[in-house]
């Protein structure tokens, strides 16, 4: 907002959808007689001057006082607590706990996209603040007392009573971290944001971003301002821990989630309950489960190319990134410390050339050679079933598991990847009493944050935490808070990843508005949606959709998760797919904002608003080509998600008649998407020269044509395609 009509801070609270999640309900009044522009009142509501200040000063101090005001009227978890620490000592550990977080905050993400920030933050006491070591007592003592001028007399500490926060802030102050600061910790460095936008590798940042049309639940997705408001309440919750002091009940937040998973599918408690902050931790777990049966490991994952790049490398126990959840560098593909030598992955591809989908009979008959194989040399055998795959396949049918598991009894787990989570309840419930262990996310459908996993245990794999130990090298990734209390998980660190707390919080908020849509209207809202978008796919001249299997057999006709909410299709530049490295550029252009390198190219304003619109989809899928050479093109992928049922998902700032449901507007916003993308195609020559845009010589390869599948049967160990994605 310009500062030029900037007259109040209660004008830009409202204005600024960066701080809508923050907002409580609670009174806003101006009064022109203040001499500071806010001050917090006892009951948390917010008293604004009409002072102007600039927006570097507005964001600053509205965050400062929204903070303050959410720990003075919201005591929490920390009240018991509150009758032994004198009320002058709490507000002291308040004011500098919020100053603390709002520096964090102005220094751990891009406040103003459109302009960089100005250098120094627009307070004398910002950077030490900010800093990772704790300020000298006397520069807390002067920050308290510059704060304490932005609330009520009656709220002020007195003098003396700030005696001891030094102390305090040493015992606390790495755990003062602001909710969008926290949410990208505990996770590897797919999280880390990056470039001009600060997004991390999904294209994501840790708060709502405004104005984008988001299809993107195939890969991952922004929090809605619902996702970050519950966000923002569990890291709050984790601070008043700290003001008050409240020990011993760390672990209390992330047994909440895992009841709450259990609860949500039908499960008998947290125990049945592992949380992961990724599909690949958890397959790094299952492979933990594995060697608890067995010292000879044959994991077959039917669709391998449709899975999570770094799964082949985790089902051999192998580090598949260069950081740990927790925080450890650790040498990508190496061996993890305890987990079982003999681990190997046998991939059995889901498409042929072309993209063109293996038939489930020739998927099963493959899975059957490998899985006998393995069984007649005395290896225990992990089966993967996809539900869904990248693409919304289902690879293999359920029936045909059952089938293969029946020829070879008690030699063979299964492991169902759900991490899409675009299947009812009844059917993950189901799939656990067969005795199959499943994979789910927050973060795929559900659309909470990017890496909010968790492992659903049978019967047979919980027994195995009473009789059995974890190996040593999962201490790198994981912490007792996030697996049953049993034998097993003494190995593992005690304490919690506050920032996989933070991210299935807000996947909850997702996951419970989901539930309490009616079934008739999911199937409706999904319904509509996929007549839509293939409609418009099919419209258009420059894509082509992926061959694809109908999922009502497996799911029955009428239910939401019977519907296709995933589609597929390769991009065509002058008559020629993109090849993966083309469409990974074309998915970074849909994101951006194209305005500058396109200055001198767009015709009108209408092309201009196009140009700068952010678009994410799903990132590209390698497909092989009619070459047979792996991973040669790339599809990108428009996707339904539980945003598009529930109405969570509207776009910051984006109005609609309250007649028109929140499908209509993503309609539309379909649209709009591949309304850009042809503008990017258009223009592709300029970007791909242009010095902001990383660009790439258009390389000529043939249309693919769907015809007679020929594919290797089975490829063991780790592809090279798994280790240049993962």
């Amino acid at each position: 907002m310009d500062a030029s009509h900037l007259t109040n801070l209660a004008q830009y609270l409202h204005a600024n959808p960066d701080l809508h999640p923050m907002l409580r309900p609670c009174s806003v009044v101006q009064n022109p007689s203040f001499e500071r522009p806010v001050c917090v009142q006892p009951d948390g509501s917010l008293v604004c001057s009409s002072q102007q200040v600039t927006p570097a000063s507005a964001w600053f101090l509205t965050r400062l006082a929204l903070e303050v005001a959410e720990l003075v009227s919201n005591p929490g978890a920390g009240a018991a607590a509150r009758t032994v620490l004198p009320a002058g000592q709490r507000m002291a550990r308040i004011l500098l706990a919020a100053a603390r977080l709002t520096a964090r905050a102005w220094c751990g993400r891009m406040v103003f996209p459109a302009s960089p920030p100005p250098h120094s933050m627009p307070c004398f006491w910002g950077e030490a603040m900010a800093g990772e070591a704790v300020p000298a007592p006397s520069q807390l003592a002067a920050c308290l007392a510059d704060v304490a001028l932005y609330v009520a007399p009656s709220l002020r500490p007195q003098v003396g009573e700030g005696h001891g926060v030094y102390a305090w802030a040493c015992s606390v102050w790495s755990s003062l971290q602001p909710a969008e600061w926290r949410v990208v910790q505990g996770g590897d460095e797919r999280l880390d944001l990056t470039g001009p936008y600060g997004l991390n590798r999904y294209g994501c940042q840790p708060f709502p971003r405004s104005g984008e049309l988001a299809f993107s639940s195939s890969t991952a997705s922004s929090p809605s301002v619902v996702a970050a408001r519950a966000m923002y309440q569990a890291n709050m919750r984790l601070i008043r821990r700290a003001v008050e002091g409240g020990e011993g009940a760390e672990l209390c937040p992330v047994r909440e989630v895992r009841a709450f998973v259990a609860a949500f599918y039908h499960l008998d408690g947290p125990d049945r309950v592992v949380l992961a902050p990724s599909g690949t931790d958890c397959a790094l777990a299952a492979t933990a489960f594995m060697g608890m049966a067995s010292p000879h490991i044959t994991t077959l994952l039917p669709g391998v190319e449709e899975t999570g790049s770094g799964v082949p490398l985790a089902t051999c126990g192998r580090h598949f990134a260069q950081r740990t959840a927790l925080g450890y560098g650790v040498d990508k593909g190496a061996l993890i410390d305890g987990f079982v030598r003999d681990a190997e992955h046998v991939g059995l591809p889901l498409r042929a050339e072309g993209g063109a989908r293996i038939p489930d009979d020739d998927l099963f008959a493959a899975c059957q050679q490998q899985m006998d194989r393995a069984v007649r040399a005395g290896r225990r055998v992990l089966l993967y079933l996809l539900h869904v795959s990248k693409t919304g396949q289902l690879v293999l049918p359920a029936a045909q598991v059952r089938a293969l598991c029946a020829l070879y009894p008690g030699q063979v787990d299964v492991l169902v990847d759900a991490c899409q989570a675009r299947l009812r309840a009844e059917h993950v419930r189901q799939y656990v009493g067969w005795g199959w262990a499943v994979m789910v996310t927050g973060s795929k459908f559900f659309t909470g944050p990017p890496f909010s996993g968790a492992l659903l245990l049978p019967d047979g794999w919980l027994e195995r935490l009473h009789h059995a130990s974890l190996p040593a090298g999962l201490a790198a990734y994981a912490t007792r808070a996030e697996w049953p209390d049993l034998p097993a998980a003494l190995t593992l660190p005690a304490g919690m990843n506050a920032g996989l707390l933070l991210r299935w919080s807000g996947a909850r908020a997702e996951m419970a508005a989901f539930a309490a849509v009616p079934e008739t209207q999911k199937y409706d809202r999904l319904h509509r949606f996929g007549v839509d978008v293939l409609h418009a796919l099919r419209a258009c001249p420059y894509v082509r959709l992926l061959p694809s299997a109908d999922l009502a057999p497996a799911h029955g006709v009428g239910t939401w998760d019977s519907l296709p909410s995933i589609f597929a299709f390769v991009v065509l530049l002058d008559g020629y797919p993109l090849t993966l490295v083309q469409a990974r550029q074309l998915h970074g252009w849909l994101l951006a904002d194209l305005t500058a390198p396109l200055c001198a190219c767009l015709r009108d304003v209408a092309e201009r608003a196009l140009a700068a619109l952010p678009c994410h989809v799903g990132q590209p899928v390698a497909i092989t080509d009619n070459a047979g050479q792996e991973g040669a093109l790339g599809a990108l992928r428009i996707s339904a998600s539980a945003r598009l049922v529930s109405g969570t998902g509207a776009r910051v700032g984006a109005a609609r008649p309250a007649d028109q449901p929140e499908g209509m507007v993503c309609h539309a916003g379909v649209v709009r998407v591949l309304a850009k993308l042809e503008l990017i195609l258009r223009y592709w020559s300029e970007l791909a020269h242009a010095p902001s845009c990383a660009g790439t010589p258009v390389e000529r390869v043939p249309v693919p044509v769907a015809g007679d599948c020929v594919w290797d049967q089975g490829r063991q160990g780790i592809s090279s395609l798994a280790l240049r994605q993962s």
